[in-house]
C-alpha cells in the first residue's frame, strides 16, 4: 500500500505545543511510524507534504527549519504567503493588525485531490483535525482512495472530519518511535569537566536550556492570549504571573525578544479608546 502524508503545518505545530511544549519529533521516524500504522508491514512511504504560510521577512530560524525538513528523504515543503490584516477587538473596541495564512489550505486540498486522481497513493494521511477539509476528504473518497486523519488527541479532531475518514491515528501513541530524547538537564550542565564532580566547587543553580525556555515562554504567551483580548508586551514582561517564566524584568524581556526574532511571536500596534498606542505581542498566525 502506497501512503502519502499531508501536514497542515500550523495546525500540527499548535497541536504539538498544546500536547507537550517540550516534545521534539524526528520527522523521518514519524513518517515511518505513520506509514506502518496505515499500511502495516507492506506499507510504502511515498512522500510527506508540509503546507505552511511564510512572511516575506520570515527570520532565518523558521526558514532553517523548513529547509532542514526538505533535506529529509521524501519531504516536500509548500510555502504560501502570509498577509497582513486589520481588525477590531469586539471586547474592548481596539483596532489591531495581524498576519494570517493565505492559500495554504487551498493548496493542500488541491494537491490531495490531484494525487488521488492520478493514482499516486492508495491511502493519504491528513495531519490536521480541521473540519475545513471535509469536502476534500469526500472528494478523495469518491475517487476510491482512503483518507486517514492524524491528530495528537481526540480533542483536536473535528467529529465531522472523523466520520468521513477511513480511520484515525493518535500520534501520541507513537511517541516511543519518533520522540527525540534529550539528556537530563542536570547531566548536561554538571559542574566540572571529568566524570567526577569536585565537591569543593560551589553549587550553581541549573539554568534551563535556551530552547526549552523559549518553548515555555511560547506556551505562556498562548495561555495569555486565551485569557486576554490582547497581550501588551509590557504587561507580559512585568505583570504576567507564571512559574514557567523568568522573573519579571530584563531577563523576561530578552526572552520575549528572542521569540520575536525567532519568528515564533510578533509585535504589533493597536490603539486604545483614548487613542494611545499600545505595543502588543502574539503567537505568529494567531
Amino acid at each position: 500500500m502506497n501512503v502519502k502524508i499531508f501536514f497542515d503545518g500550523q495546525n500540527f505545530y499548535r497541536s504539538l505545543l498544546r500536547y507537550d511544549e517540550s516534545l521534539r519529533v524526528d520527522y523521518d521516524r514519524l513518517a515511518v511510524w505513520i506509514t506502518a500504522a496505515v499500511g502495516g508491514p507492506g506499507g510504502v512511504f511515498c512522500g510527506a507534504y508540509y503546507y505552511v504560510g511564510i512572511s516575506s521577512d520570515a527570520p532565518p530560524l523558521v526558514e532553517g527549519f523548513l529547509k532542514g525538513l526538505e533535506l529529509r528523504p521524501g519531504y516536500f515543503v509548500r510555502r504560501e504567503p502570509r498577509v497582513r490584516r486589520s481588525s477590531r477587538c469586539p471586547s474592548c473596541g481596539l483596532d489591531y493588525e495581524y498576519t494570517t495564512e493565505k492559500r495554504v489550505d487551498t493548496r493542500l486540498v488541491a494537491e490531495l485531490i490531484q494525487y488521488a486522481a492520478n493514482g499516486a497513493f492508495d491511502a493519504a494521511v491528513l495531519v490536521s483535525g480541521d473540519d475545513d477539509f471535509v469536502p476534500a476528504v469526500e472528494a478523495v473518497n469518491a475517487l476510491g482512495k482512503r483518507v486517514w486523519v492524524a491528530t495528537w488527541s481526540a480533542e483536536e479532531l473535528s467529529s465531522d472530519l472523523r466520520v468521513r475518514c477511513f480511520g484515525q491515528i493518535r500520534l501520541s501513541e507513537g511517541l516511543g518511535a519518533f520522540r527525540v530524547e534529550r539528556p537530563r538537564i542536570a547531566e548536561r550542565e554538571r559542574v566540572g569537566t571529568g566524570p567526577h564532580v569536585d565537591g569543593r566547587v560551589p553549587f550553581r543553580p541549573v539554568r534551563l536550556p535556551q530552547e526549552q525556555a523559549l518553548e515555555r515562554a511560547l506556551a505562556e504567551l498562548q495561555r495569555a492570549q486565551t485569557r486576554l483580548p490582547h497581550v501588551s508586551r509590557g504587561y507580559f514582561v512585568t505583570r504576567w504571573r507564571s512559574h514557567q517564566l523568568p522573573p519579571a524584568g530584563q531577563e523576561r524581556e530578552a526572552l520575549v525578544q528572542q521569540l520575536i526574532e525567532g519568528g515564533f511571536a510578533e509585535e504589533f500596534e493597536l490603539s486604545d479608546a483614548e487613542g494611545r498606542v499600545i505595543r502588543a505581542i502574539r503567537i505568529v498566525g494567531a
